[in-house]
This record gives C-alpha cells, structure tokens and sequence, in this order.
C-alpha cells in the first residue's frame, strides 16, 4: 500500500535560520516521507501560499497547494498528516484531521498549550480510531540509543535517578523529558514539586516559555527524576559535575553522563572504577527519517510505536504539574487535574510579569499557520 501524505505549516523555508539553526521541521519530516516507497507526499497547507508553493515544488506536489489545511483536507484526502505549526495550533488541527477520518497525525512537540487541549486532542483521536504521534525523534539518535542500551546491560545496575540540565522546561524539556521516560521504561509519573521562573519574557512556538526551572519528581517505579533548566543555570559547572551534561543517569552501581559539554560525550564509571568513553555519533537532534520510518511502520503493521500519545502525554504531564507545582507552591500529585497551562493563566491574571523584553530574533514561525 502506498499512503498518501499531506503536511500542514510547511514554514517559510529549508534554509530559515533561526538563532544560528536551521528549523525546517515540514521539511525534515518531507525528506523522510520522499525517501520511503510506500509513502507519497500528495498535498501541502500553510496560511501563506507562497511557502506551501514553494514547498510543492521541491517535493513535486503538483496540484495540492492549500492555504486552509480544512479545505486540503476535504480536497486531497490524505491517509498521513504531518502537523508542524506552532504549539497553540496543535489540537484544533489534529482534531479537524481526526473528524476528516484519516488514518494517522504525526505532529510536532510540545503537544498542545495547555494540559486540556493535550488530553482532548489524545482523547479525539483514540475514539474516531486515528493513530496520533508525536515528532520526539532525539529518541531516535545514536547518543540516546546507545545510552538506553548500556542501562539495559546493567552497566551501572539499577537505575535511580535521572538529573537533567538542558534547555528550557517546556519547549526542551519535552525533548528531555521524553529521553528520560525512554531510559526509565516509560513509567509514568506519581508526583511533581517544582518552581519556574518568568522574569524574562520569551515566547517561543506561540506559548510563553519559562527560562529557569528547578523541577523533581517521581517515577511509579520510584525512579527519581531532577531537572534544573535556563540558560545561566546558577548550578552550572563549578562543583556541581552533573550540569556540565544533558542527562545524568545514577544507578545503584554507577552513573552514566550523555551529551556532555566537554568530550567524550557519552561516558560511565562504576562504582570504585574510572570512566568508559563511549563513541557515539552526532545524533543529538535525533533522527527524523527513523522516527518516521517507527510511525508509518506501526501503521502498516497495525503495531506500535514509540512515539505514540499515550508516551508524549506521560510526559506532557508532567511538564504542566511542574508549572502547577509552581503555582500553588506545593507538590502536584498526579493525574494531574487542570485544564489550563499555568503559566499562561498567571501572566494573563497579571499575577507574574516579565522584567526584562524578549531579545531573542523574531521566530518565522509564529507566523506560519
């Protein structure tokens, strides 16, 4: 069977740079899709027509341009979708996709903007029989691959905790967060306690993201996890090892460190031993073909994935508690019952404003559909 394709918020571009990246998501997943023999791209959306014409023509969509991605839905009639706008557009999307009756949403992380929209759009698509997934594809890159194997091995027994300095906690920490659920088996979370900060503003993908985070909690399995976030992390270098990496994976008989600032980037020591280097490749930003390569596999399996909703929405969750966790200054046990991202309610209740303006460059896709 050939599936047929269609993707919306192709964005203005391959070659946009963004703050010294590239951020081409629609074309990624395109390059992935365009590589596969069971899969042609027949159809592209985006609210402004000249990126999804250009777009078309790289990937030799001919006659499925659509500024409105309902009417491209109506039109072209697409057994896959790519969703790769900004975050706030996520679930009425992927609903209207749901309600189209196509077999399967691949979209864009985080999922959604707030933790209601993330659990209906979950919810739409479990009920009309839609396969949803989401784009945590660093899961699929060699560091991270590599890394999961060696706690598979026991290297450094069982694991306990998961220490995570990266980024920030909403947009990155999906990313990161999602790595850990990966490392520890996918257990979901029983509690979170956390304090994020919003003194300066930024924006990013159409929510507003908090810079510096200090979040714990823990695992069903009671495997701890820690993440400590922003840009100039207090606890950054110094004495403090385990912030000079992304992820610091303690075990009852060792620890492992991955993505490193210093080489090697990957490494373990047991306990009373030295350090093991362990060569990886430079997969960090993961690997969008073998993500897509998961998704369209499960669909023509009828089988699994790993990136399916039911793996984002364990750590979407827990995401959103840590801000919960924030405001009401106290430990958020789970499942978490809000609706609302708690952040956005508490800069448009006036309760927290920024002191210092967004000077990061404008993101082109914030104005993408």
């Amino acid at each position: 069977m050939t599936y047929r394709v269609a993707v919306v918020g192709v964005g203005p571009g391959r070659e946009v740079d963004i703050s010294g990246k590239s951020h081409a998501f629609a074309y990624e997943h395109a390059d992935a899709y365009a590589d596969r023999e069971d899969c042609e791209l027949v159809a592209c959306a985006d609210i402004e027509r000249e990126y999804a014409e250009r777009f078309a023509e790289e990937f030799g969509i001919e006659g499925g341009v659509y500024e409105d991605h309902g009417t491209m839905l109506d039109e072209a009639d697409p057994d896959l979708v790519s969703v790769c706008t900004p975050i706030p557009t996520h679930a009425p999307i992927v609903t209207d996709c749901a309600e189209a009756d196509v077999e399967a949403v691949h979209c864009e992380k985080p999922m959604a903007d707030t933790w209601g929209a993330a659990r209906r759009m979950a919810e739409v698509c479990e009920d009309a029989g839609v396969r949803l997934t989401f784009g945590h594809q660093r899961r699929f890159g060699d560091p991270f691959r590599q890394t999961k194997e060696l706690l598979d091995e026991g290297v450094v027994g069982d694991l306990e905790r998961i220490e995570i300095s990266w980024g920030n906690f909403f947009d990155n920490g999906t990313h990161s967060l999602d790595l850990a659920a990966m490392f520890n088996d996918e257990h979901p979370a029983e509690w979170v306690m956390g304090q994020v900060d919003y003194s300066k503003e930024h924006v990013r993908y159409g929510v507003p993201t908090a810079d510096h985070a200090f979040v714990s909690w823990q695992y069903e399995n009671g495997v701890h996890g820690i993440a400590a976030t922003g840009d100039d992390v207090p606890l950054s270098g110094g004495s403090y090892d385990f912030y000079d990496c992304w992820h610091r994976l303690v075990g009852t008989e060792g620890v492992i460190e991955l993505g490193r600032r210093e080489e090697p980037a990957l490494r373990y020591r047991r306990d009373g031993e030295g350090w093991t280097e362990v060569e990886v490749d430079d997969e960090f930003d993961g690997r969008v073909d073998l993500a897509i390569d998961d998704v369209v596999r499960a669909l023509s399996e009828d089988g699994e994935t790993e990136l399916r909703a039911e793996h984002a929405l364990n750590t979407t969750e827990i995401l959103f508690a840590g801000h919960e966790s924030s405001r009401r200054r106290g430990r958020v046990e789970l499942p978490l019952e809000i609706d609302d991202h708690p952040l956005v309610s508490l800069i448009e209740a006036g309760e927290i404003e920024p002191t210092e303006p967004d000077d990061r460059p404008p993101h082109p896709s914030e104005a993408d559909e």
